[in-house]
């Protein structure tokens, strides 16, 4: 019986050690959770999701005020919020963002993020110019502001304002009428013609936007997308499907296309003023009577007293259709590029989107010169057309221009440029390509 005592004696005080240790853990446990709420509240941000990376659970972020970029980890206990404090997921974010958010600095663990309530989205931006010079950018017709320490993104990464060209689609985050973000959300490719020289002296369309002349060695910049292609010479031509990729070269051999014998259609013209001169391909045309053109695309260009000038592209792909084109009073040097398409019905007066052709020279800058200098070995492409290799130059005309550049083994990158208007040469020297991965 003593030693059942004994027994029990021992048993009770191990228990009662156990409890003790047991609620030492507990208390240490809650000093641990309440430090570490305390320190949640380390360290407030305003700033633009520079990158996204899920799998290492880590958001990189651009400072508004510095522009300084800093990258934090995120992890369960992270609170992400839309801009009506309801819970999301790291998945509902996007990059170009703004964001408050809150961080344990000396950790750089995020606590929450919280999307900005002022900020608006801008999206499926494709009508903008930037002006680089003044900081200010033009969206469908509205002057914006750009921010000291704006975020320009494509694929992930970081680029310059001249990295955007005019066939980019666009993310634009605003804040008080200022651009804080720009996102690329749809790039551009390109298209080089493969056994074309049939074809030099024609026109290619792309899609429906596109029109331009066939030159020697050209390379197209187009939005990364699925497209009918249309080459069309001399009674000859066709059509051919492609897909261009974001930053990559397709190539179209067309010398399959010359074998393919193009028809003919009749186009009855109704021009205001009816004392206007008609050329169609350079050629002064006739237009009492309905006139016969191949199947494809020409190049139409009207002028008359007191009008100005007209410059537009159709496109013939019926045996019988009308246009009609009413001229705009003003000065004859106005030159309006525009598309005009005779398929479908018998009457057109629609006028299709714009095209991009090229502009005469001023003469006042044509005898000044752009120099390109860097990098040296790289095919340089003006607007598409063939140049020369760099170091290379051209000849001066103001306004906005895209500048390619190209080299075998390397990534073909395109700059827009807005060319000044001064009397004097300007040089560019731009970054060396990137070797491809083999």
């Amino acid at each position: 019986m003593k030693k059942y005592r004994l027994l029990l004696f021992w048993g009770a005080l191990l228990l009662l050690m156990g409890c003790s240790k047991t609620e030492e853990t507990v208390l240490q446990t809650e000093e641990t959770t309440e430090e570490y709420e305390l320190e949640k509240a380390d360290s407030l941000d305003y700033a633009v999701i520079v990158k996204i990376d899920e799998k290492n659970q880590a958001i990189t972020y651009k400072n508004i005020a510095t522009g300084r970029n800093y990258t934090l980890s995120y992890n369960g206990a992270t609170s992400m919020q839309n801009r009506y404090n309801e819970e999301i997921v790291v998945g509902q974010l996007r990059e170009g963002d703004l964001v408050q958010v809150t961080f344990l600095k000396n950790k750089k663990i995020a606590r929450k993020v919280l999307l900005d309530k002022t900020c608006s989205i801008m999206e499926e931006i494709n009508d903008f110019s930037i002006n680089r010079a003044a900081s200010t950018m033009m969206i469908d017709g509205q002057q914006y502001e750009l921010s000291k320490s704006l975020a320009i993104l494509s694929e992930k990464e970081e680029v310059g304002l001249m990295d955007i060209n005019d066939a980019d689609m666009l993310r634009a985050h605003v804040v008080d009428h200022t651009v804080q973000s720009l996102v690329i959300d749809k790039g551009h490719g390109y298209i080089r013609l493969v056994n074309d020289e049939y074809f030099i002296g024609g026109f290619i369309e792309v899609g429906q936007d596109i029109i331009k002349p066939v030159t020697e060695g050209m390379l197209l910049v187009v939005p990364e997308g699925a497209y009918k292609v249309l080459i069309t010479n001399k009674g000859y031509g066709g059509e051919k499907e492609v897909v261009v990729e974001r930053n990559k070269e397709t190539q179209i051999d067309v010398g399959d296309l010359k074998g393919e014998i193009i028809k003919t259609g009749k186009i009855l013209f109704l021009i205001t003023p009816d004392d206007a001169k008609l050329s169609v391909d350079g050629k002064e045309t006739d237009y009492s009577q309905p006139v016969e053109l191949e199947y494809g695309i020409h190049q139409i260009i009207l002028k008359a007293d007191g009008y100005a000038t007209l410059t537009k592209y159709i496109k013939v792909g019926q045996e019988l259709a009308n246009i009609e084109i009413t001229m705009e009073a003003g000065e004859s040097t106005n030159i309006s590029e525009e598309n005009e398409n005779s398929e479908g019905q018998n009457t057109q007066n629609t006028q299709n989107s714009s095209v991009s052709a090229n502009s005469p020279v001023s003469p006042s800058l044509s005898r000044y010169s752009v120099y390109i200098d860097a990098p040296e070995g790289a095919e340089l492409y003006l607007d598409g057309v063939y140049v020369g290799v760099v170091p290379a130059s051209f000849a001066k005309e103001s306004g906005s221009h895209t500048i390619t550049l190209r080299k075998s083994g390397y990534q073909t990158r395109s700059y827009s440029v807005q060319i000044d208007d001064e009397e004097k040469d300007i040089t560019y020297s731009f970054s060396d390509l990137i070797a491809t991965s083999q």
